[in-house]
């Protein structure tokens, strides 16, 4: 689906056309393709004159950020946040994808293989979008693209706190695999957001983007919400981390408190169990073997032995609790 943007006075106007649909292009057109196919991208290509080589590069998942300049045509790669949905989950996982923007000097094209908030969020923060000027709304998208990243941070420290509080009351596997699946959500998120810092900063000194003294300030703006969100992340990064390492501690601890507790029930068993073994031997001149109450003796000196070791036992144990604290 093709979605132009065209400026009539100081008014955008939309149309939206299906991927089957013949149009024309005005000089100073935004094009925005989403759900792209390699035929689609072709037309684009042939519609705008930008080199389909770098339209393309949308169809590949792993394509990381970078800035190419060839001919006339610019090729910007950001990674952008998403939320993908997963029937066999309650939750919905986090990852990134690349978005593609790509302009020369009469037209603009923006292209992402998944339906992301970062369009929405342009048109609800920004309160007029000039297509024609490509530095600005370029800078426009990096801003909004580092303030949906801090947006999805704050979601999944929301989370981790919500899993945190079940782990406090019961250590189950399901709560620890959740935490692992949102490291590797901020492992991806920190690795997106510094290449898009890498490519941010490569913009910010070249002679194009500093010849518009009106954008000198939204590319400070721009900078600091790319800051604040790498911060961010490094930081909700490394309290996951730690709160990994420290239930993992936990767990580690109670398995050790239910080692020594099923250590010293065996212990305690094994005193009756030896006494039956010796007079269960099969030998003459038994003690005890002609009493007529011989086998309530033999039962009352193991439940006794038992008590006094059992006392015993727990004594030590308990004497050693208290030297640890």
């Amino acid at each position: 689906m093709f979605s132009v943007y065209k400026e009539e006075g100081k008014t955008l106007i939309k149309n939206v056309y299906q991927d089957t649909d013949e149009f024309e292009l005005e000089s100073g057109s935004w094009i925005h393709i989403s759900n792209p196919t390699q035929e689609n991208i072709q037309k684009i290509a042939k519609l705008t004159g930008i080199a389909p080589s770098m339209l393309l590069c949308s169809l590949d998942d792993e394509e990381s950020a970078r800035i190419d300049v060839d001919d006339g045509d610019t090729l910007i790669v950001l990674d952008t946040p998403y939320i993908e949905e997963n029937e066999d989950l309650r939750d919905p996982s986090y990852s990134t994808i690349p978005f593609i923007i790509a302009y020369n000097r009469s037209f603009y094209v923006t292209i992402c293989k998944k339906d992301t908030a970062l369009i929405d969020e342009l048109f609800k923060r920004v309160k007029l979008v000039e297509p024609h000027k490509h530095v600005r709304l370029t800078l426009n998208f990096i801003y909004r693209l580092a303030s949906t990243f801090i947006v999805y941070l704050r979601k999944i420290n929301a989370h981790t706190e919500v899993i945190e509080v079940k782990l406090r009351s019961a250590q189950k596997n399901k709560e620890l695999l959740e935490l692992m699946d949102l490291n590797k959500t901020l492992v991806y998120f920190s690795t997106a957001l510094n290449s898009n810092k890498g490519v941010l900063s490569r913009l910010l000194k070249s002679q194009t983007y500093k010849k518009f003294e009106d954008d000198f300030d939204l590319m400070e703006d721009t900078v600091v919400e790319m800051d604040q969100a790498i911060e961010m992340c490094s930081i909700y990064r490394d309290i996951l981390a730690n709160l990994m390492d420290a239930f993992a501690s936990v767990i580690n601890n109670n398995m050790n408190v239910t080692m020594k507790t099923l250590s010293l029930v065996t212990i305690i068993i094994s005193i009756p169990t030896l006494i039956s073994s010796i007079f269960g031997m099969n030998v003459l001149d038994m003690p005890l073997a002609e009493h007529k109450y011989g086998f309530w003796i033999v039962i009352g000196l193991s439940l006794g032995l038992t008590i006094i070791g059992a006392i015993i036992l727990i004594l030590v144990f308990n004497k050693n609790i208290n030297r640890k604290k």
